[in-house]
């Protein structure tokens, strides 16, 4: 829950700046908890990990809060929300 995501963000960021075939896009990860405060405490740890804050590079969005911002490539969520996200065609495109 927390190593993959940190190795699957710094490998597409390590190959789109080798001349990867992304076209310029950000590569987003997107990680499922079971329970809001697993979703929150994992991003507070990976944040730290990688020496950043929360909403910053990694965020999370449980019911009725995120802390994500438009340059979060890490997002911890419970399962309802990426369900929801899913069925939203706009959003779905981000991961």
């Amino acid at each position: 829950s927390t190593q993959v995501p940190q190795f699957v963000i710094d490998e597409c960021g390590s190959s789109s700046s080798s001349g990867g075939n992304d076209g310029g896009h950000h590569r987003n990860v997107v990680v499922t908890q079971p329970r809001r405060i697993a979703a929150m405490s994992l991003a507070d740890r990976v944040a730290s990990e990688r020496g950043g804050y929360v909403g910053g590079e990694v965020g999370y969005q449980i019911r009725l809060e995120a802390r994500v911002s438009n340059r979060t490539r890490i997002t911890y969520c419970t399962t309802g929300i990426l369900l929801r996200q899913l069925m939203d065609r706009r959003v779905c495109d981000k991961y």
